[in-house]
């Protein structure tokens, strides 16, 4: 009887621990994600004399390829498992990565990508970013 007390006692303890670290995980591939749009973004400002894209679909063919077909790979949509695109513009839904140009004289001069995790609670502004990138970061 004290082992089945020790064992619920543990798994009250233990549970709850999981279910956060998965929740953190599938916040950390959120912003692997964004990373990786990050790159794809700087790396078409470098072939374009500093110039960054006015929509993803500028830099899409930047971002990696593993299988070597010459299309882009999917990124994987932690919260959905779904194959998901960078949007243009802020993220909006669980999982989303957004990609919005920074505008100055007609020129793309800069950019903020953004991560939108499970739901509008979360993030450090209470809606649903869990992180922004710009720019020279």
């Amino acid at each position: 009887m004290i082992v089945v007390v020790i064992i619920g006692i543990l798994a009250a303890i233990a549970i709850p621990n999981f279910i956060a670290m998965q929740a953190r995980a599938k916040e950390a591939a959120v912003k692997s994600n964004c990373h990786t749009v990050q790159l794809a973004a700087e790396d078409f400002a470098v072939q374009n004399n500093g110039v960054y894209a006015p929509l993803v679909a500028n830099f899409a063919n930047a971002l990696p390829d593993s299988d070597g077909d010459g299309n882009a790979d999917p990124l994987n949509n932690p919260f959905t498992n779904a194959a998901t695109e960078p949007v243009d513009g802020a993220a909006a839904g669980p999982g989303v990565t957004g990609y919005a140009p920074i505008t100055q004289g007609g020129v793309d001069v800069g950019y903020t990508i953004t991560g939108y995790g499970k739901d509008a609670s979360v993030g450090p502004a209470g809606n649903g970013t869990i992180i922004t990138l710009t720019s020279g970061q």
